[in-house]
């Protein structure tokens, strides 16, 4: 039986609006058991987003096939007086929200909007406003914590739920660089990347550049994609990343680099690279162009 709001969860017809088939197609799907439900106070059954979108691309359902006001994901997002904006996500990832965040995040994505607009316009801006005031001091280290567990919690439900795409035999790397703790940036790289049919291995925050050059060496992945939030000990990190980068040349493997750091001129002359990313859509198209030539 649900304990929370029943708001967080879609109701038969909403499920039946999205599929575009009948309640009673619903109920006969729930009472088949593909589809899981669960129950209210009242009997009632209610789906939860992220179930409905796991359905949906294990039976081939189309997604994304509602668009506006005639979403049912707009009719449960206005039940629950949340709009599509960055302050309603903020709200969640700083409360620690887990599955709201996925919730949300599974529901945008069902109403039509595209993963890297999601990444782009939603939870990026709301992730630089947390560290903005954390760094003003009006956020905790331990609520930074929570929303950053939120947010990854979000991102993980949400790459379970997309469509399976056509792979394409390609390989990328995704890491922060060596003295950057922060693990979303390359990991939402890595869903972008997952999306367009490319296999990615991601080696996570402070990764070094020696490390990863083993990596390259034995591996010789397609494309590289590196996220800096800040970037400690600049001449030595710079250095390492010279030698990386003149590997990197010889085997012909382009360089993706991503974050705050790479907007300064200065820092770029030291760290170049085949794209200073400023969108998780630029590196989704940049991948799209490398195809192309391959």
């Amino acid at each position: 039986m649900i304990q929370v709001s029943e708001t967080n969860y879609l109701t038969t017809k909403e499920v039946a609006r999205l599929c575009r088939v009948s309640d009673a197609t619903v109920k006969r799907w729930e009472d088949a058991g593909l589809l899981k439900s669960e129950r209210t106070s009242g009997k009632h059954r209610r789906f939860r987003a992220e179930e409905v979108a796991r359905f949906q691309r294990e039976q081939g359902l189309g997604q994304k096939t509602c668009h506006g006001d005639q979403s049912v994901l707009s009719s449960m997002v206005r039940r629950k007086n949340l709009a599509c904006s960055n302050s309603t996500l903020l709200d969640l990832l700083v409360s620690g929200c887990e599955e709201e965040t996925a919730n949300f995040m599974i529901g945008t994505f069902l109403q039509g909007t595209e993963l890297t607009d999601i990444f782009d316009d939603l939870l990026s801006p709301a992730m630089r406003k947390i560290g903005e005031l954390w760094y003003s001091g009006e956020l905790s280290v331990a609520q930074e914590h929570l929303a950053s567990r939120a947010a990854h919690y979000g991102v993980h439900k949400l790459r379970t739920s997309l469509p399976l795409p056509e792979m394409k035999g390609k390989t990328a790397f995704c890491a922060a660089i060596e003295g950057d703790l922060h693990e979303l940036p390359a990991y939402l790289a890595q869903v972008t990347i997952e999306n367009e049919g490319w296999e990615v291995m991601n080696f996570g925050a402070n990764t070094p550049f020696f490390s990863l050059n083993d990596e390259v060496q034995q591996y010789s992945p397609n494309a590289i994609c590196l996220s800096a939030t800040y970037i400690t000990e600049l001449e030595r990190v710079s250095r390492d990343y010279k030698a990386f980068h003149e590997r990197a040349q010889k085997l012909k493997i382009p360089i993706v680099l991503g974050g705050k750091p790479f907007e300064d001129d200065n820092v770029r002359r030291r760290f170049p690279a085949d794209l200073y990313a400023e969108s998780y859509a630029e590196v989704a198209h940049f991948i799209e162009q490398l195809e192309e030539k391959f």
